[in-house]
């Protein structure tokens, strides 16, 4: 079976059309101090329960338009309202920037969701 250029393009933007990806830095405590884990990437429309429990973060790569991060405690993806805290993650909001050190007010968030608002 022979690919063109023109189908291998189509299938690589299908692949990257469903999501996109927010990323962050945990902490283990409230003033991004104490790395827990880098680099944790949430794809939009999914919830991650693999992150180590942290107490404050730093918003790394901004995700798609309108997409909201979701942090919840204790390890799952609970309910959106239950959330322990929520924001923008986009660079068109500017709700979570980057340069920003986010907490959850003492508690700790082991699990993290992303869907578009």
């Amino acid at each position: 079976m022979r690919f063109s250029m023109i189908s291998a393009t189509a299938i690589m933007a299908g692949l990257t059309a469903t999501g996109s990806a927010f990323v962050i830095d945990t902490f283990s405590d409230t003033t991004c101090g104490g790395s827990v884990q880098t680099s944790v990437n949430t794809w939009d429309n999914t919830c991650a329960t693999w992150p180590k429990a942290f107490k404050s973060f730093r918003v790394t790569t901004w995700g798609g338009s309108h997409q909201v991060g979701y942090f919840f405690a204790p390890d799952n993806c609970g309910s959106l309202p239950g959330a322990l805290f929520n924001g923008y993650v986009d660079s068109s909001t500017h709700d979570l920037d980057q340069t920003t050190c986010f907490h959850f007010n003492g508690a700790a968030a082991n699990a993290v969701a992303s869907y578009a608002g």
